[in-house]
């Protein structure tokens, strides 16, 4: 049996075909798998392009399956913010796959990096990171194949500069592209007009089993992943004191007494739950609604430059990445409360009291979840 006809029957188009593989019959998809993994390039690196609705994850898992149906030491780097199967949700998952999958829900998950959105828009440099640290990840397991599913953000100024940067950052030997009509030939011209040799552009049409979604059913799709993720959690007490907490500037600067925080209270026309000294001004966390004007007031007393100014409530229930000392994720987490006197907070989170102990790091999200899994909108990154 020569090398195309072992490819076929590997990923399910012939005698040998196993559960989950060759669903997708399109010939052009098992044209540019075999082409791909026939290339002697290793490690092979898969990126996934494409809008959504267009099969991404599903291209995924059959490339999944051939290439570990062929010996081929095979991982998943999910980056689909939004629908995302690989890994806690809000998260860049990595998986190895062990057999044949039905879906990317099927593969192992072994390594997870925190984002805290249900999308990259606000957060594209986090979202970046996360897509090469996760690669890293997978070629120090030794992958011989990495296959990366990405979000549908394929139009417009941040997708252009996400998917651009994206794709420069982890440099694929494969950009494969699930084109309806023209639709992302404005993300893939660039690449097609350098010509590198090391990374050739792969058009596939989106397959014919592909439906359209709504946002209702998307939503509710994610918000069935936060319920079964959080489902048994309980709300752990967190020192604020003892951990290091990432993406916000609260406890970054030289906290104010109460008798320091008194006058921008007046100021204000509100109670500060918090306030702190930074290099560049002051960062003042309002308890309730505040008087703008106090701003000006502040600033020329204190003879700072700038006040960053927030309130209390833009803490509340933000989805979190609680990680050990390694900078490894340990598990997601909903910041439920914080007592900004006391500097505590509650977090709701599955991790037993083992893995509670392990927690070195907080990063906080932008996405704030319900304890009921019900998504609650979303801050902006500067808010905190």
């Amino acid at each position: 049996m020569n090398s195309r006809r072992s490819l076929a029957v590997a990923a399910g188009f012939g005698p040998r075909r196993r559960a989950g593989e060759g669903k997708e019959p399109v010939k052009e998809w098992k044209k540019a798998a075999e082409d791909i993994l026939s290339s002697g390039d290793r490690p092979l690196k898969i990126f996934l392009l494409g809008a959504l609705d267009t099969g991404k994850t599903t291209l995924a898992a059959f490339l999944a399956n051939l290439a570990s149906a062929a010996g081929l030491k095979t991982a998943v780097v999910d980056a689909d913010l939004g629908q995302s199967e690989i890994g806690p949700p809000g998260c860049v998952g990595l998986g190895l796959v062990d057999g044949p999958v039905e879906r990317l829900r099927d593969i192992r998950p072994v390594y997870s990096y925190f984002v805290g959105s249900n999308s990259p828009e606000l957060l594209s440099f986090t979202t970046v990171t996360a897509a090469k640290t996760t690669l890293d990840r997978a070629l120090l397991y030794g992958a011989e194949v990495v296959i990366i599913d990405t979000t549908g953000l394929v139009w417009g100024r941040t997708a252009r500069f996400l998917k651009s940067t994206k794709i420069e950052l982890l440099a694929p030997t494969h950009l494969v592209a699930l084109e309806r009509a023209l639709d992302l030939e404005h993300l893939l011209r660039p690449w097609d007009l350098l010509g590198s040799p090391g990374m050739r552009v792969v058009r596939v049409p989106v397959s014919p089993k592909a439906t359209d979604r709504s946002r209702h059913d998307r939503r509710a799709h994610r918000e069935k992943v936060y319920r079964q993720y959080f489902a048994g959690s309980s709300g752990r007490e967190v020192d604020f004191s003892k951990v290091a907490l990432f993406r916000t500037t609260y406890l970054t600067g030289r906290s104010m007494d109460a008798a320091q925080a008194e006058p921008l209270a007046r100021d204000l026309r509100c109670d500060v739950a918090h306030a702190e000294w930074l290099p560049d001004g002051m960062f003042v966390v309002a308890d309730g609604y505040f008087d703008l004007d106090g701003l000006d007031r502040i600033k020329e007393r204190e003879g700072v430059p700038e006040v960053f100014l927030t309130k209390a409530e833009k803490f509340e229930n933000l989805l979190c990445g609680l990680v050990d000392r390694d900078g490894i994720l340990l598990g997601v987490g909903v910041l439920g409360s914080v007592d900004f006197r006391r500097r505590k907070g509650v977090v709701v989170t599955p991790l037993d009291d083992s893995a509670m102990a392990r927690v070195a790091g907080i990063h906080l999200g932008i996405l704030k979840v319900s304890p009921s899994g019900e998504e609650g909108g979303k801050i902006h990154p500067n808010d905190i």
